[in-house]
């Protein structure tokens, strides 16, 4: 990374801002400078520009517009924008108000329509039981089998006159003399009439109301399509225009929380930030004629004690790995970019424990088709870190012979079946395999150290050289090589030098005056005794994790063995090659594939987070986030 500050006129800002996200790869930073202060007034432009947003997005949800119009729509400055979008919100309120009383009119003369039309056909006025005084009338409706119980209580010169009935009810109207109308009132309630008042209109009878009513609803009805029509083109037109009003507020909204970002002088403003070191020229030269030749740039290494992002880019062919990586952690700045090292002890891991030529390919196939058809870049990462895990499985499955688990294919492998012979030269091999990745591990944490300027951890750390010592010291001890008899002094020289590092540490802080700590010396020494006894069970626990490999890669072979005995079994019972000799065979294989894959792809990954990352990874690293104009 490189540090670029860069003066220009506060006219050209707006432009070279442009130019800046466009190129999407500075991050912007306070300046640097003391005494420069920091622009003014970007929240509230900020916050016009989300208010702006807001309003296009509820413009959409009243209007339902769901999709962006298809082909390019034209761009806009953030002032048209508003103008443009408080005419469609004008337009849409006005359409949508009529729409709503229109649609309300319609469902109120519907539902009027709909209860007076099984009474059309009585000759009686409307009103009638407000008009006239001496008649008792009431509308309503009855359940069925209440309809001759209350026949039998009604007074003599009344009567009942069902309508319309179903779902168990009859709607019915009910007369008689007024005289008679508490009577009739208390037989109602007794058979459970439920009444129902009727639309009523001076001088229409029911029948020429119910007509009336109908016609005005079919009116209506026309009148709401209409005005549902004029929404549909009003949305219509949104659907055209919304697209480039939210990118007017979303540019303005970045541009705004980028000023809030730069130092003001009067009329200058001052751009400051990381830019990767190899684009550094360019962006200033960039910047240069974006303001006309006006821009004053300086281009610097990142000063001490300053927080410089961190931005992973590994070559194409590991960039799936960076997943892996920046999923623990990202690396501080200046230390050891580590996927390439992580790709190849995750594929030596996976491969190991998912030697099969057979299922590798058939992962080769399906990464394959991820990273051709995959609908996100993330997506055709992983497929392309599921095709090499594919590839690094066929070639220990060529060591191991195993092609689908075919029996009569191991005779052809370079190595030997996992199952086969002594056991222990398969966890040998593990373990051995661990012990370079360990080793490697600590390697990296030394130079990480030394690039830091912590040379007394690169050299006493229990992961600086002295744990390398003291490591090999004890790999030569167990395996019995030639002079092992110094592997004794030089691991007890490794402990010394472990317990020594906090107490010099202490010492040389306070000679130099600075805070030694809040434990004083006994305690500081105590605690790098125990710290000694903790790293050395460390190494033998972090190696034994190694002998995982060993048994995955034995539990893969076991688990095509059982398979092809079971076939082997169906065989005998149904004859050579039978349908459930060859389902077990392929059982036991997409079992393989699916379950075994999985656990291998977690055990590596367990592996290279805790027993190889954790010598040298502590991912404390702050990640590259450039001003960009496009994206979220």
């Amino acid at each position: 990374m490189a540090r670029l500050d860069a003066v220009l006129l506060k006219k050209d800002l707006r432009r070279t801002l442009l130019r800046l996200g466009a190129a999407a790869s500075m991050e912007l930073d306070e300046p640097a400078t003391p005494g420069i202060p920091a622009r003014s007034g970007g929240d509230r432009d900020r916050a016009a520009c989300a208010a702006l947003a807001a309003r296009a997005s509820d413009l959409r949800k009243s209007l339902a517009v769901t999709a962006v119009e298809s082909g390019q729509t034209p761009e806009m400055g953030f002032d048209p924008a508003a103008a443009a979008l408080a005419e469609l919100e004008s337009a849409a309120t006005a359409r949508l108000k009529r729409r709503d009383e229109l649609s309300a009119r319609y469902e109120g003369l519907a539902r009027d329509d709909e209860k007076l039309s099984p009474y059309s056909g009585l000759p009686l006025p409307s009103e009638c039981p407000r008009k006239f005084a001496f008649l008792y009338c009431a509308t309503g409706e009855i359940p069925s089998g209440n309809l001759a119980g209350l026949r039998a209580k009604m007074p003599a010169n009344a009567v009942i006159l069902p309508l319309a009935g179903g779902n168990g009810s009859v709607r019915a109207a009910v007369l008689g003399s007024a005289s008679d109308g508490p009577e009739l009132s208390g037989a109602l309630k007794l058979a459970g009439f439920r009444h129902e008042e009727l639309p009523a209109r001076p001088g229409f009878t029911l029948a020429a109301l119910a007509a009336s009513l109908a016609s005005e609803s079919r009116l209506a009805k026309a009148e709401l399509k209409s005005a549902e029509l004029e929404v549909q083109e009003l949305a219509a037109e949104a659907a055209r225009r919304l697209p480039s009003i939210e990118r007017a507020a979303a540019l303005e909204g970045k541009l705004a929380g980028a000023r809030d970002r730069l130092g003001s002088t009067g009329t200058s403003a001052v751009i400051s930030g990381w830019v990767p070191a190899g684009e550094a020229e360019g962006l200033a030269r960039a910047m240069g004629e974006a303001s006309g030749g006006l821009c004053v740039a300086e281009i610097s290494a990142p000063p001490a004690g300053s927080s410089v992002p961190v931005l992973l880019r590994p070559p194409g062919i590991l960039r799936p790995f960076a997943m892996l990586v920046s999923s623990y952690g990202l690396p501080g700045y200046g230390e050891v970019e580590p996927t390439v090292f992580a790709a190849a002890a995750y594929l030596f891991m996976f491969g190991m424990m998912f030697g099969d030529a057979g299922h590798g390919l058939v992962l080769c196939a399906a990464g394959f088709a991820m990273a051709l058809k995959g609908r996100s870049e993330k997506i055709r990462d992983s497929g392309r870190m599921v095709f090499a895990c594919g590839v690094s499985a066929a070639l220990f499955g060529i060591l191991y012979g195993g092609f689908f688990g075919l029996e009569r294919l191991k005779k052809f492998a370079l190595w030997r079946d996992p199952l086969a012979g002594d056991p222990l030269g398969l966890v040998t091999a593990a373990l051995a395999a661990g012990a370079v990745i360990i080793s490697i591990g600590v390697v990296l944490n030394i130079a990480n150290r030394a690039l830091a300027g912590d040379r007394l951890g690169a050299v006493l750390g229990r992961f600086g050289a002295a744990g390398l010592v003291f490591y090999w010291g004890g790999i030569a001890l167990a395996a019995g090589f030639a002079g092992a008899r110094l592997a004794l002094p030089l691991m007890a020289l490794a402990v010394f030098c472990w317990v020594l590092k906090e107490p010099a540490l202490y010492l040389l802080r306070s000679r130099s005056g600075s805070p030694p700590g809040e434990d004083g010396f006994a305690a500081v020494s105590a605690e790098a005794l125990v710290g000694a006894f903790e790293a050395a069970l460390l190494y033998l626990a972090n190696t034994v994790s190694f002998v995982r490999l060993a048994a995955y890669a034995m539990s893969h072979a076991a688990l095509m063995s059982a398979a092809y005995a079971l076939a082997g079994t169906a065989d005998g019972v149904w004859g050579r090659g039978s349908l459930a000799g060859i389902a077990a065979a392929a059982a036991g294989n997409l079992a393989a594939i699916g379950l075994e894959g999985l656990v291998a792809a977690v055990q590596a990954l367990r592996l290279e987070y805790y027993e190889f990352f954790g010598k040298f990874f502590e991912g404390g690293g702050r990640p590259f986030k450039p001003f960009s104009l496009t994206g979220g």
